[in-house]
């Protein structure tokens, strides 16, 4: 059975349905058919920008699933990397002293990333410093 759409798919079905009734009403496409990122970003309301990268993606075999990172996910992948050695409430700790934030992000809670991620990067190196 397949799962339920979520509101920002079902909004791209209807911009879809919206972009092919014009189209019929037309008797043909509104964009030539070989210019195919241009009808994507039409059809869907999209940025032309946004469908490049994920066109670049698709042809790169990128995996395109959305992952929400979990504080046990990226204490794992810190701990692999050998950038962290602290337990996870040191992790939550000093996340939360660099202003990160928890999120609901449907229907998972999520890890919201800081806009700066420089600034995440020299902090935590710093603090990783102080701690050996």
């Amino acid at each position: 059975m397949p799962k339920p759409l979520s509101r920002a798919s079902k909004e791209l079905v209807a911009s879809l349905i919206r972009y092919f009734e014009k189209e019929k009403d037309a008797g043909g496409p509104l964009l030539p058919l070989t210019a195919v990122r241009e009808r994507v970003a039409t059809a869907l309301n999209l940025n032309i920008s946004t469908v490049s990268t994920i066109s670049k993606a698709v042809k790169n075999n990128e995996v395109l699933s959305k992952q929400n990172i979990t504080l046990k996910t990226l204490h794992q992948k810190l701990k692999d990397r050998m950038l962290f050695s602290g337990c996870q409430s040191s992790l939550h700790t000093l996340l939360k002293e660099l202003g990160f934030e928890w999120q609901k992000d449907n229907p998972r809670r999520g890890l919201m990333e800081l806009p700066d991620r420089f600034s995440f990067l020299v902090y935590a190196s710093s603090y990783l410093k102080r701690k050996t």
